[in-house]
């Protein structure tokens, strides 16, 4: 940058110049001056297609998606037969939701550069979203064929492969993920002076597990620790800081806690999701113990006097984490309007919100028929959502991690769901094997929550 200033300063007409600098602010991620630069490329030489390329990525990069899409469409324009263009062109799109064009665009890349492995996982990603997983099978698979190094590709397959049921296969190449260019994902760094466990007989042994991925999978997976102790292993489990005040000390589950300050030589570690490849090759070896997580009883009566007694209370989360950046048409959050049909004839109703970082605008304007308790402020961890969630009749939730501690819990819990569902929640399933407790409602439409939350309130108008 300092060598292009200069430079632009002697020649302030330079088209070229200006796109260099505008791409050195990127990497500065002064986004501002980025597009300014790109954008006076194009005006002073409007022919520039690697600049329309780039001020669509900047666009598409600082949320400006609509701009974006009209960039690279001038960018086709002049030259129609770059594969890449069309690669960008369904990127943009898929950050939209726009699936048709968004697959037509990778298609087109695709037709015109065969092995163009970047389009083969995102068309494979829209067929998952569209609900067509035999085709996004295929297209990872094929995915594979053309790179059997791609992390991306192996762990789209896996994903697909669990959705599907397949937990064998799904698990084995879901290992990938530590191959991915992101990282690991474990709450700790994975040791490298303690061997990796397998599956080895574990009697006797010393066995660190860590958590990994999100809070809602470490709920998922710590029902394996009980397993593990009746084999005969000793399991120190590292996890996340706000779930130690919920799983410390529950039954069954060894010693755990939110760091690595144990004076114990450990025999082996093994990453918590890994748990799976050993203990659930299929649908049926998935334990079925209900519930394996209890709230603690000291906060529990302390919730239940708080509460009213004299009405159905229902926990609500509508929001959760932004979109996956591995399937960016995942849209898992709803808004507290799209579920204001659920309150409407039955005045005895209280919902009480659990989102920790709900938009303060929508809990400050409930709809006018939703009687709303906000006990988000007094949810400082999972230990305090539990103690709630112990004395509520029902939660209702899109796919969080509230939706896994209220399966824990035993607790009834009716889950929202995408129409690109996480692996955990099948495809065609009423209730999750995972959680006997749940009642899931699946998406019709991408994006779209009205069909489920209709089916929602005729099933809450006929509860229990």
């Amino acid at each position: 940058m300092t060598s292009l200033k200069p430079l632009l300063k002697q020649f302030p007409g330079h088209s070229r110049l200006h796109h260099l600098l505008g791409l050195a602010y990127e990497q500065c991620d002064d986004f501002t001056n980025a597009i300014h630069h790109v954008s006076r490329a194009i005006a002073l030489q409007p022919d520039q297609v690697e600049a329309y390329k780039s001020l669509a990525l900047l666009l598409k990069k600082t949320g400006k998606t609509q701009v974006a899409l009209a960039r690279i469409l001038d960018a086709l324009r002049l030259e129609p037969e770059r594969p890449d263009l069309h690669f960008v062109l369904g990127d943009i799109c898929m950050d939209q939701g726009m699936m048709k064009p968004a697959m037509d665009g990778f298609a087109q890349a695709i037709n015109l550069q065969p092995e163009f492995l970047a389009a083969w996982i995102n068309l494979g990603l829209c067929h998952k979203a569209m609900g067509q997983l035999h085709q996004a099978r295929l297209c990872f698979e094929h995915a594979v064929t053309m790179d059997g190094q791609a992390p991306h590709a192996h762990v789209n397959l896996a994903l697909t492969l669990l959705l599907l049921g397949e937990y064998g296969k799904g698990f084995d190449a879901f290992e990938w993920r530590f191959q991915l260019p992101e990282g690991h994902g474990l709450a700790v760094p994975p040791p490298v002076d303690i061997p990796r466990w397998n599956g080895e007989p574990v009697s006797g042994k010393k066995i660190l597990v860590i958590a990994e991925q999100g809070y809602g999978d470490t709920i998922q997976f710590v029902r394996f620790l009980p397993l593990m102790q009746s084999l005969g292993a000793e399991t120190f489990t590292v996890v996340a800081s706000p779930l130690e005040p919920l799983l410390k000390g529950q039954p069954g589950m060894g010693r755990v806690q939110s760091s690595m300050a144990w004076e114990v030589k450990m025999d082996y570690h093994v990453p918590m999701m890994s748990l799976g490849k050993v203990f659930a090759r299929s649908l049926e070896q998935i334990p079925t113990h209900h519930p394996y997580l209890f709230a603690d009883p000291e906060k529990s009566r302390h919730w239940h006097q708080c509460l009213p007694r004299d009405c159905f209370k229902i926990g609500l989360v509508w929001e959760g984490k932004p979109l996956h950046k591995n399937d960016p048409l995942r849209r898992r959050s709803a808004s507290l309007a799209a579920l204001a049909p659920l309150a409407q004839g039955n005045e005895n109703i209280l919902f009480v919100s659990l989102q920790r970082d709900a938009p303060r605008e929508q809990l400050g304007l409930p709809p006018n028929t939703m009687k709303l308790w906000d006990a988000g402020p007094q949810i400082h961890n999972f230990a305090d959502a539990a103690a709630i969630m112990d004395n509520l009749d029902l939660i209702i939730t899109i796919d969080t991690a509230t939706a896994h501690m209220a399966g824990a819990l035993n607790k009834p819990v009716w889950v929202l769901l995408p129409m690109a569902p996480d692996w955990r929640w099948g495809i065609d399933r009423n209730v999750s094997p995972w959680y006997p407790s749940s009642r899931l409602y699946r998406q019709t439409r991408p994006n779209h929550w009205q069909e489920p939350v209709e089916q929602m309130l005729a099933d809450l108008k006929n509860w229990p």
